[in-house]
C-alpha cells in the first residue's frame, strides 16, 4: 500500500485513510499516536463508488462499528469523497431503526418492496396490452415476448424465498460504547447487515472494528491490556484477537452462503466481500504485504487461494473489484499507485 507510506499523518492513520480510497489523507488537525496532526481521507472511497453503478436502494450503503469510537480520520474507512467521511454508527439500534422503522413504526420491508414493484411491472403490461390492439400481427408477436419476460421478471422480484425477508425485532439498549459487549455488538451489527442485504434495502456496507488507534482491551478474550501496544510487542494474545475477528468475517460469509437471493442463488454467490487493515504489521507499521481476504463470488473471481502479487499496489486490487462490477475504469485512488487491474483473478 505505497499509497500510504508518506504524505500526511502518521503511519495508522495514512493506512486507514487509503484502505478503500487507494489516495493519501488531506492535512489537518487530528493528532495521531505519535503526535502527528492529518486531515480526512481526499477521495471517494471505493464502496462509495459502487454506489452509482449497484446500491440504489432506499439506503444507498451502510457504515457500522464494533467500538470503532474514534471520530476522526482513525475511525473512518468509507468516503464519499474529498473531506466527505461516512463515520460508522456504534450503536445497532440505531441501525436497526435506520433500516426497518418509517414514522416511528416497524414496517414489513419486504411487503412494501413487493408493492412497488408489482404497480410498475402492471403499468408495462397494461401499455403492453393497449399497445397490442394497435400494431400488426408481427409486432404483437414481439410484444408477447416481451411480455413474457416482463412476467418472468414479475415473479422473480416478487416472488422470493420464504424467509427471505423475516420481520425483524429492534435490539434491547446494549453498552454498545463498552469493550466488553462487542461480541454482542458484533452479532447485532452483522445480522442486521445481512439482513438489510435480504430485503433489498442497500446493497453495500461496511464494518469496522476498533480503530486505527486500537487503544482498547478486549476482556471478553481475557485481554485485559491495551491492543495497540501488544500489536508492538508481538504479544501471543494478537494472535487471539485475530482469530476472534477471522471468526466474524467467517460468519458473514456462512449467513451469506446460507440464505437465499432472489434468483435463487445464494447471497454469496451475488457478493463479494473484502478484509483488510490499516497496517500490515503493527510492531512496523509497515505498508508492504498488505494481507486482504475476499471472498464470494459476484465478481467471477476463482477462490479457495492463497496468492501473491509481487508487490503490485493495492490499488490494482481496488480497480479489480470495480471492474468486477462492470466498471470500465482502468484506475481507481491515486494512479501513481495504480497500474490497472490484477491478473489472474479468474
Amino acid at each position: 500500500m505505497k499509497v500510504a507510506i508518506t504524505g500526511a499523518g502518521e503511519q495508522h492513520q495514512r493506512g486507514i485513510g487509503a484502505v478503500l480510497t487507494g489516495s493519501k489523507i488531506n492535512t489537518g488537525n487530528f493528532v495521531g499516536n505519535d503526535g502527528t496532526k492529518a486531515g480526512w481521507g481526499s477521495s471517494i472511497s471505493i464502496d462509495q463508488k459502487l454506489v452509482s453503478m449497484i446500491g440504489q436502494t432506499r439506503v444507498p450503503s451502510l457504515q457500522l462499528g464494533v467500538n470503532a469510537r474514534e471520530r476522526d480520520v482513525s475511525g473512518c474507512v468509507s468516503y464519499a469523497g474529498a473531506d466527505q467521511p461516512l463515520l460508522p454508527q456504534n450503536d445497532p439500534r440505531v441501525t436497526f431503526r435506520n433500516l426497518f422503522t418509517e414514522s416511528g413504526g416497524p414496517v414489513d420491508e419486504l411487503e412494501r418492496i413487493r408493492r412497488r414493484r408489482a404497480s410498475v411491472l402492471d403499468a408495462v403490461l397494461g401499455q403492453i396490452t393497449q399497445l397490442k390492439t394497435r400494431v400488426g400481427a408481427e409486432q404483437s408477436k414481439r410484444l408477447d415476448a416481451h411480455f413474457t419476460k416482463v412476467r418472468d421478471l414479475e415473479q422473480r422480484l416478487t416472488s422470493l424465498p420464504p424467509g427471505t425477508c423475516p420481520a425483524p425485532s429492534e435490539p434491547s439498549t446494549i453498552a454498545f460504547e463498552t469493550e466488553a459487549a462487542m461480541p454482542e455488538v458484533a452479532r447485532l451489527q452483522i445480522e442486521l447487515m445481512v439482513l438489510a442485504f435480504q430485503c433489498d434495502l442497500t446493497r453495500i456496507a461496511t464494518i469496522m472494528f476498533s480503530d486505527a488507534k486500537n487503544h482498547i482491551a478486549l476482556p471478553f478474550l481475557n485481554i485485559n491490556s491495551d491492543v495497540h501496544n501488544l500489536t508492538h510487542l508481538s504479544d501471543p494474545q494478537v494472535g487471539t484477537r485475530d482469530t476472534w475477528q477471522a471468526q466474524q468475517f467467517a460468519s458473514i460469509v456462512e449467513k451469506l452462503n446460507r440464505n437465499l437471493d432472489a434468483d435463487g442463488s445464494t447471497m454469496l454467490q451475488n457478493s463479494l466481500l473484502l478484509w483488510g487493515s490499516d497496517v500490515s504489521q503493527g510492531n512496523t507499521h509497515s505498508h508492504d504485504n498488505m494481507p486482504f481476504v475476499v471472498a464470494g463470488h459476484a465478481t467471477g473471481w476463482r477462490m479457495g487461494r492463497y496468492v501473491r502479487f509481487g508487490g503490485l499496489n493495492h490499488n490494482n486490487l481496488l480497480v479489480s473489484m470495480l471492474q468486477g462490477f462492470g466498471g470500465t475504469a482502468n484506475t481507481f485512488g491515486d494512479p501513481a499507485f495504480c497500474t490497472g487491474p490484477l491478473s489472474g483473478l479468474t
